[in-house]
């Protein structure tokens, strides 16, 4: 028969157990936060997206004004 101390365990490894824990699922649960305060951030900003011919057409009406001024 085993003795008593043996299926309790050690209280002071179980404290550094449960500290592990906890600080694991604190970091996880920051990371989750962080992540979504970030995504609210970004959506807020709504960055629009230009396509390439958008970009080629004002390219050239930079192209035409630098010229004019010259």
């Amino acid at each position: 028969m085993e003795p008593a101390t043996d299926l309790v365990g050690n209280p002071l490894t179980l404290l550094i157990e449960r500290i592990f824990w906890l600080i694991l699922g604190g970091f996880f649960g920051i990371a989750i936060i962080t992540s979504i305060i970030r995504t609210n951030i970004e959506s807020k900003k709504k960055r629009k997206i230009v396509s390439p011919k958008e970009l080629k057409k004002l390219a050239n009406k930079a192209i035409k004004r630098n010229k004019d001024k010259d």
